[in-house]
């Protein structure tokens, strides 16, 4: 990207990469690309990995993306909210 348009790839830009990438099912490949970020990855990188995860059932990195989500966002509702609907969904109220 940046030999051929010059332009550095930021967290937005990875965020949509790793959203096409979910999108397309290819969600180890999303998370490769998050391993190999230069920067610390946030919630625009894991919020369209957690729902990679979530629409292609990969329960480990499911947890994984939820986790790194938390430590991020720890008093936003909405990332509670999530995390409800993915143990309801896994049908895991109990580990609530």
């Amino acid at each position: 990207m940046v030999g051929d348009y010059n332009i550095s790839p930021d967290q937005e830009i990875y965020g949509c990469e790793v959203d096409l990438l979910g999108r397309a099912g290819k969600v180890e490949e999303a998370y490769e690309l998050i391993e190999s970020m230069p920067f610390k990855p946030d919630e625009c990188v894991w919020g369209p990995f957690l729902g990679a995860c979530k629409a292609h059932r990969f329960p480990n990195s499911r947890k994984l993306a939820t986790h790194r989500i938390l430590d991020l966002r720890p008093n936003m509702a909405g990332t509670y909210v999530m995390l409800s609907n993915i143990y309801a969904t896994d049908g895991k109220w109990g580990s609530l």
